[in-house]
């Protein structure tokens, strides 16, 4: 029965992988809702803009709702400048965890190849034991038939 000698590091290090590749799922997630707020922030600044438009050629517009919308584009710019800066730095974060991801998967990879060669190795030593056991079986057989 073939056992490989280095099972329990290629467990752990199979856990290792799973475990970065949740942290990659996180951190990507985290960068998506940061892009689905840029998203947002934007489409406000649009709606505002063509708010403003509609009221411009309307009759009810008036200097209080241009400061108005004025301070809300304003608001949102400074707002959409910090959620960049966080958007970059989720950014890097996930390159960080998908490195870290690819490394684990390499570790990984390295031992299941070194499981598959000493697998080969055996299997080729099981095959040799079995030839020559039906070698000598055969050799006896042809003894006992000659005495």
């Amino acid at each position: 029965m073939f056992k490989f000698s280095m099972q329990t590091a290629l467990d752990v290090r199979g856990k290792q992988e799973k475990v970065k590749m949740k942290e990659m799922a996180l951190a990507l997630a985290d960068q998506q809702a940061l892009e689905a707020q840029l998203s947002q922030i934007d489409q406000d600044v649009d709606d505002s803009s063509n708010q403003l438009d509609q009221q411009k050629h309307g009759s009810s517009f008036s200097i209080d709702q241009f400061r108005f919308m004025d301070q809300f584009r304003q608001k949102k710019r400074l707002e959409r400048g910090q959620v960049v800066a966080k958007h970059k730095e989720a950014a890097a974060e996930t390159e960080v965890k998908r490195l870290s991801l690819v490394e684990s998967s390499k570790n990984r990879k390295t031992l299941e190849i070194l499981r598959d060669r000493e697998l080969s190795r055996f299997q080729a030593k099981q095959v040799k034991f079995e030839r020559e056991f039906a070698d000598e079986v055969a050799s006896n057989q042809f003894v006992q038939q000659h005495r």
